[in-house]
């Protein structure tokens, strides 16, 4: 009995090394994407905070297990917003979850002028992890075979 509960284990964190891995991913083509809006749909980067405050965090029952955040320009409190409000989010879930942030107080202001901070990277991760899911429910099946 202990042999087939120790199978079972084994495999269920399998199952969850590949959601991690997979909302890595998705995080970072997230990221990427964001990062990346041409600055007549997005925004201009002054000085660097806003740019510096998208990043993302994947996290496990509300622990923080994996994230990106990275300085552009003088941007260093552009990564502590992000990250604090990936945490404060974060904490609070349970099972695996990727949080994806602007995290600077202005994001959605500059939102509502517009402009393209997050949005078309939150529609770009719509369209993407129900086809990530159904790729890890295929490869599971296919491992219980």
């Amino acid at each position: 009995m202990s042999d087939v509960k120790g199978r079972f284990d084994a495999f269920l964190a399998e199952i969850e090394r590949q959601q991690i891995e997979a909302l890595q991913r998705l995080g970072e083509q997230c990221v990427l994407h964001a990062r990346t809006v041409p600055s007549d749909v997005g925004f201009h980067d002054i000085t660097g905070n806003l740019r510096s405050s998208i990043g993302y965090m994947v996290f496990v029952d509300g622990v923080a297990v994996h994230g990106s955040y990275v300085q552009v320009k003088e941007g260093s409190e552009g990564i502590k917003a992000g990250e604090s409000l990936a945490k404060k989010v974060g904490q609070e879930t349970k099972g695996v979850c990727l949080i994806v942030t602007a995290g600077m107080n202005y994001a959605l202001y500059v939102e509502s002028k517009g402009k393209d901070v997050i949005t078309s990277a939150e529609h770009l991760a719509e369209r993407e992890l129900p086809r990530m899911l159904e790729d890890l429910v295929t490869d599971i099946k296919r491992a219980a075979e």
